[in-house]
């Protein structure tokens, strides 16, 4: 049997290109089961499993769905379609699964695909690829395609884009049924211990010479962008057990939750080396920054009397104050005060990234002490050693120390 691609459409629009779709997986090599999700009326194709099916065993009826204000509809369809496509891959008889849509279907597809594991095929052709999608990617492995026209008929763009999109679903469906198997047992061998890191550009030197420390003593790094679906990453893997000790050197994410910035990783940032009991080194890198829009774009609470880094033409960056290290400094203690030997914090004085130096944009040693103070404070008597070193983050020396804080604690850990 080959490998099967499941693809997600909304047949009451989208069913001539679905089909067209289709047949061109098919022609590529692989098999497709197709599944309608569509909330607007009947479909203008016959699928293979219609919403119908979906509803079996549920509340819902076809036209209990095609009564209900469209937003509801859709959530509706959203959780049959995950519903039964769990079924389904647990069953074994997933090897790809691919959706196409607008707004509504992208929202119906996606949220499938959020809740489907790591390197199983996950391909959206979205006419909104162009636009903010966080909320339909978070920190899955979903891989957003811009449809260019939309999708609706067949003509010189869309097919040559659906031939290209059901030619990259085959082959990847093909792929996970005959090599995905290595690397899943890879992900769970414990033969190697893992690493995980975050990093920033303005953190990039510190962190690479700990990452390059670490290898050299034979652990193997997974080394995170601190962009919020980044450090959520992290975390997944720290829950998943594949990734076995920390070293977290870029917290911008902490202050992004609290303050309001892009890179906003949410309230259970740091959390999951504490619940799986798993030695971690904390160094508050970039806890001096704020990641946010555009210059031209920014919210006008950040327009004034804040000091503001031109980082790049679609990115500015902002130093936190004094206040804003404070609540930084207490989320980490929160978060790290039921953590015991198991977590250390190393404190770099000389300062946090790239530009927080003397004669650099983002210096403010006033700041930086509210937040050092904070974290031995909060953090005295509770077992998290915090540690002082007068280096700054970027220099020579101090990333290899941080790796070897963690190692020595992997070492007394996993010597059980």
């Amino acid at each position: 049997m080959g490998a099967n691609v499941v693809f997600i459409a909304t047949y009451d629009t989208k069913g001539l290109e679905s089909d067209y779709i289709k047949k061109r997986v098919i022609a590529n090599g692989a098999l497709c089961t197709t599944i309608d999700v569509g909330v607007g009326g009947e479909p203008t194709a016959r699928p293979d499993v219609p919403l119908s099916k979906l509803c079996e065993g549920t509340e819902f009826t076809v036209e209990s769905i095609h009564r209900m204000p469209r937003g509801q509809a859709v959530a509706a369809a959203s959780n049959l379609v995950e519903r039964y496509v769990d079924r389904e891959f647990k069953a074994g008889r997933i090897d790809a699964v691919i959706g196409i849509g607008g707004a509504g279907g992208t929202q119906i597809v996606t949220q499938t695909m959020r809740t489907l594991p790591l390197g199983l095929p996950k391909l959206m052709l979205s006419t909104l690829a162009s636009g903010n999608t966080r909320w339909y990617l978070e920190d899955s492995d979903i891989a957003i395609m811009p449809s260019i026209a939309d999708v609706a008929g067949l003509n010189c763009v869309t097919m040559m884009i659906f031939d290209r999109f059901a030619a990259l679903a085959a082959k990847a469906a093909q792929w996970y049924s005959s090599d995905f198997g290595a690397h899943a047992r890879r992900l769970l061998d414990r033969s190697v211990l893992r690493v995980g890191q975050t990093m920033y550009g303005t953190t990039t030197k510190g962190v690479t010479r700990a990452r390059e420390a670490l290898e050299a003593k034979g652990y193997e790094t997974l080394v995170f962008h601190a962009s919020g679906a980044g450090g959520r990453a992290m975390e997944n893997l720290v829950r998943d057990g594949v990734i076995h000790g920390v070293l977290d050197m870029t917290l911008a994410e902490i202050g992004a939750y609290l303050v309001g910035g892009l890179h906003n990783a949410g309230p259970k940032r740091l959390e999951a080396a504490v619940e799986r009991k798993i030695p971690m080194v904390l160094v508050p890198g970039a806890a001096d920054t704020i990641v946010l829009p555009p210059m031209d774009e920014l919210p006008d609470k950040f327009k004034n009397g804040r000091t503001l880094n031109y980082h790049n033409p679609t990115m500015t960056t902002m130093r936190t104050n004094v206040e804003e290290n404070r609540r930084i400094g207490e989320f980490m203690v929160e978060k790290l005060k039921g953590a015991g030997s198991l977590a250390k914090v190393l404190i770099p004085r000389g300062g946090l990234s790239s530009i927080d130096r003397p004669g650099e944009i983002f210096y403010l040693p006033e700041a930086n002490e509210m937040l050092f103070d904070t974290l031995k404070q909060g953090l005295a008597g509770t077992g998290v050693e915090v540690i002082e070193d007068r280096r700054h983050l970027y220099d020579p020396g101090f990333g290899e120390s941080a790796a070897e804080l963690l190692d020595g604690m992997m070492k007394e850990f996993y010597k059980k």
